[in-house]
């Protein structure tokens, strides 16, 4: 069960002139501790984290409030920010869930290759789809939202990268389990590698590559040590913004109605927004910085496509033996994301 640190305000009424005693009325605060890997500068933290505990505090005239420790300043690594809000360390968490490999195998559907589509789209489809079928899968924390990066694309350092063909033997880092396993199919040799580290093992020739969305880019300055970027949007990045369930239960009442209000799919959909926005602006900066944009072909970006097949017909069989129906789960992914992006919402 995680602490809670409470504060207790004091207010000392006076009464009347020759009265003898003063009445107290106590105000309770709360503060809680979020940790996340990235850094200040990236958007995640200036521009969505920031602005939500500042609106949670506001809501709560004061009463909740959030103090956010970027770049894993509570200690860690990036994989145990999920274990770290689960067991209590921290009381709220942001981070990928493709860091905690194997433990949410049904949201990987939307990691899958050339799935996602926008991030104004997608969040909101991950948002729907888990109170279709991941309800039990994030059952250990509660869930404020679950959101989406635009689909990466493949960022090279000296190696322009056009074909499937050419991934032979070419060393990239991946962003998650999926993406090793899309990579392996690619033919590619697949680095498994959390994005803080990324810019120092292409500056030194660890790797070649990078899947990446363009928002990465910004913060972490990839465009310094990337000459080349193929525009596939292979794969998207899945979010989660989540709390200890002990905390949020340990609330009273009114609090926990402006976590409920300030999160879901409201907050989900402005994400989307958001990360969508600085997918175009990074693009624009790295063309800038005087990245090459490799735009593959109708029939180039068929054969990526090919490849990526067997990675989807994986996830379904997994899905099988586990006696779920898998091939339906990715027909409502898909079906979820094309409703968003018709603006069907």
């Amino acid at each position: 069960m995680t602490k809670l640190t409470m504060k207790l305000a004091k207010l000392a009424l006076p009464l009347f002139a020759g009265t003898l005693a003063a009445t107290a009325v106590h105000a309770q605060e709360y503060t809680l501790n979020m940790t996340h890997h990235l850094s200040p500068q990236a958007i995640g933290h200036r521009l969505f984290l920031e602005p939500w505990a500042e609106r949670i505090a506001e809501a709560s005239d004061g009463r909740l409030q959030i103090n956010i420790f970027p770049a894993l300043q509570m200690g860690g690594s990036a994989s145990d920010v999920y274990s770290q809000v689960r067991d209590g360390v921290a009381d709220i968490g942001w981070t990928l869930p493709g860091y905690s490999s194997g433990l949410f195998p049904i949201t990987e559907v939307f990691e899958l290759p050339f799935i996602a589509g926008s991030a104004t789209a997608t969040a909101p489809a991950l948002m729907e789809f888990h109170d279709l079928y991941l309800q039990d899968e994030w059952s250990e924390v509660k869930v404020l939202a679950l959101h989406m990066t635009a689909p990466g694309g493949l960022h090279t350092v000296s190696t322009p990268i056009r074909t499937v063909d050419e991934m032979q033997g070419v060393r990239i880092r991946a962003p998650s389990a999926i993406g090793l396993t899309a990579l392996e199919e690619f033919g590619a040799v697949p680095v498994g590698m959390p994005v803080p580290q990324v810019y120092e093992a292409l500056q030194r020739n660890v790797m070649e590559g990078a899947l990446l969305p363009w928002t990465i880019m910004g913060p972490t300055r990839l465009y310094e040590v990337t000459a080349y970027s193929t525009d596939l949007r292979i794969l998207a990045s899945t979010f989660v913004l989540f709390m200890n369930k002990g905390t949020f239960e340990a609330l009273p009442d009114d609090l926990q109605q402006v976590l409920e209000d300030n999160s879901g799919m409201e907050l989900v959909k402005q994400a989307g927004v958001l990360w969508d926005q600085d997918e175009a602006d990074a693009r624009d900066r790295a063309i800038e910085a005087g990245v090459e944009i490799i735009e593959p072909s109708e029939e180039e970006l068929a054969a990526w496509h090919e490849a990526a097949q067997p990675v989807l017909d994986s996830w379904v069989a997994a899905m099988d033996a586990r006696g779920l129906p898998g091939r339906e789960m990715l027909g409502e992914a898909r079906a979820l994301i094309e409703k968003y992006e018709d603006g069907q919402q």
